[in-house]
């Protein structure tokens, strides 16, 4: 995750608000995927959320605190997560960017070895997204 963040926060002069948004929800849904979520992954989140230039109407940690909640109530819902890949799909905008966010992810998900949910995860992520 702390790899996932840090090219977030280099490479935000390429990005606009709405893929900055797809990016954070496409690395909590995968955080979450399989329902561990580890101590360092947490503590690099607060430490680094007042450096993200975030450029919307709530702060950083407001977006975090209404939308983690959103991403764990989907985690029996497979209907619901495919609905959320695909916003998060049409966010991500340019095929080069949701390549970087894939590769990004599978980062994310490999932190604390992938596991069989995460692998699954990361697979029906790369179907829908078309990589």
């Amino acid at each position: 995750m702390q790899n996932f963040f840090q090219k977030l926060f280099d490479r935000s002069s390429e990005t606009n608000q709405v893929q900055r948004e797809a990016l954070v929800d496409l690395c909590l849904l995968g955080m979450y995927s399989d329902t561990l979520v580890s101590l360092a992954e947490q503590d690099f989140l607060d430490a680094q959320s007042a450096r993200l230039p975030w450029e919307s109407g709530m702060s950083f940690d407001l977006y975090l605190q209404t939308t983690i909640p959103k991403v764990r109530a989907l985690k029996n819902d497979p209907l619901k997560i495919k609905e959320l890949i695909q916003d998060i799909d049409r966010r991500l905008g340019s095929d080069e960017f949701k390549r970087n966010a894939i590769d990004e992810l599978e980062n994310l998900l490999s932190t604390d070895g992938i596991i069989k949910i995460e692998g699954e995860f990361l697979t029906q992520v790369k179907a829908v997204i078309g990589i």
